[in-house]
């Protein structure tokens, strides 16, 4: 049957159907943006094992990759074995994250856990003791009467402050005590969230064991469906920036963790070298915090600082230059020399893209922001030195600061 369409209208008509659907469907989504939030919320959580999976088979994948490598060279040279070295490959890595996680709970939780008994303890003790001396303070001097304030008035309300910021305290302390000495009960009365984290978490484990042995198979089966719907040099172009990607986000996320561990290490050792309190609580909120990049160092300071405040003030001075100096060697020496030029963005950038990554996702996305914006950033800078280059220009950023006035011709290969 003849098409009613001539042949020469054919593909501006279909482009304006295809407009049009598309216009219908955001709009239908926009009318209807709760429901469909509910579906997609629905749908993320159902297939949160795979997520993961897929995040736990992306951090172990590199070592996964080095031992696999180590045993084909020296163990299976003679007589390849990639099925049986792959396997004994990811049995070492998980033996590995299984001893990283039980030495961390079994070590680390109960000391951290008794110092923050001990903090809350000392703040209970402590803050009363120093409000009151504040207001003795606010009674011997003449600040008030220099405002135009009614001291006695100001007094009194600093008093019902005091008695009620006490009763808070006292009633922290209790809550706290009851916390640390009642988990098992706090965990019966919420298994049913307990089992379905222990659910996603066990889903996810096997998940991520699958998607390590037949990564090649899934990876050859997603560039087989790209190649059936869409033209070569689209895949291609596909293909590579996917390669990109996972080389950021790979290097960046183990770089990150890698380095958050060695600060943690460096700072509890010299916490222990120069006497000061509290080294494992603090070491393991400044190695967690640092994952974070730029706002993390600052992140994990100003509670530590707060903590030895209250317990040693000349202690809390000391930690305090040696997190600036310890920061600087981080940014200086130890991140670059770890995380190599995986990220290549300037500071501006890296804050920028942390603001807006936490403001909209929180720590996830204080953590994968600069990756993201590493990507995306990349992706724009290549599409904008192609069009450069095709139009005779040149592609180097200094090239235009004195622009229009010099701009010098690209120069020819």
């Amino acid at each position: 049957m003849k098409s009613p369409i001539p042949e020469d209208l054919r593909g501006k008509t279909i482009s304006n159907i295809i407009v049009v659907c598309v216009g219908i469907v955001v709009a239908a989504a926009v009318l209807h943006i709760g429901q469909l939030w509910r579906i997609v919320r629905m749908v993320t959580h159902a297939a949160m094992p795979i997520f993961i999976g897929f995040a736990i088979a992306f951090i172990l994948l590199p070592a996964v990759n080095r031992v696999e490598s180590f045993f084909a060279k020296l163990i299976f040279r003679r007589k390849p074995h990639p099925k049986l070295s792959r396997i004994l490959a990811i049995v070492i890595a998980y033996l590995l994250m299984l001893a990283l996680l039980s030495g961390f709970f079994a070590i680390l939780v109960p000391q951290v856990i008794s110092s923050l008994k001990s903090v809350v303890i000392i703040i209970t003790n402590a803050l009363p003791g120093s409000m009151q001396e504040l207001r003795d303070m606010l009674e011997r001097s003449a600040f008030l009467q220099r405002l135009g304030l009614d001291s006695e008035q100001v007094l009194a309300v600093f008093d019902d402050m005091i008695s009620q910021l006490s009763a808070h305290l006292s009633q922290l302390s209790t809550y706290t005590s009851l916390l640390i000495n009642n988990l098992l009960a706090i965990a019966s009365s919420i298994s049913s969230s307990i089992y379905s984290v222990l659910f996603h978490a066990l889903v996810g484990l096997i998940a991520s064991i699958y998607m390590l042995m037949d990564r090649e198979r899934f990876c050859a089966q997603a560039k087989k469906i790209c190649y059936a719907i869409m033209k070569r040099p689209t895949c291609e172009t596909l293909i590579y920036w996917t390669r990109r990607a996972s080389d950021i986000f790979a290097g960046f996320i183990t770089g990150k963790i890698l380095d958050s561990l060695i600060i943690g290490v460096i700072c509890y050792v010299c916490m222990l070298l120069f006497s000061i309190e509290y080294p494992l609580l603090i070491s393991v909120i400044v190695g967690v915090t640092n994952v974070i990049p730029f706002f993390g160092p600052y992140i994990g300071a100003i509670p530590s600082i707060l903590f030895l405040l209250l317990v040693n003030p000349l202690s809390a001075l000391w930690f305090g230059i040696f997190i600036l100096l310890l920061q600087q060697i981080d940014g200086n020496i130890i991140g670059p020399l770890v995380l190599g030029d995986h990220v290549g963005l300037s500071a501006f950038w890296i804050m920028l893209s942390i603001t807006v990554g936490g403001g909209l996702f929180g720590f996830a996305g204080m953590l994968l922001s600069v990756p993201t914006f590493a990507l995306i950033y990349a992706i724009a800078r290549t599409i904008i030195d192609q069009r450069l280059r095709a139009r005779g220009l040149p592609a180097e950023t200094d090239s235009y600061i004195s622009a229009p006035e010099a701009l010098p011709k690209e120069k020819e290969a």
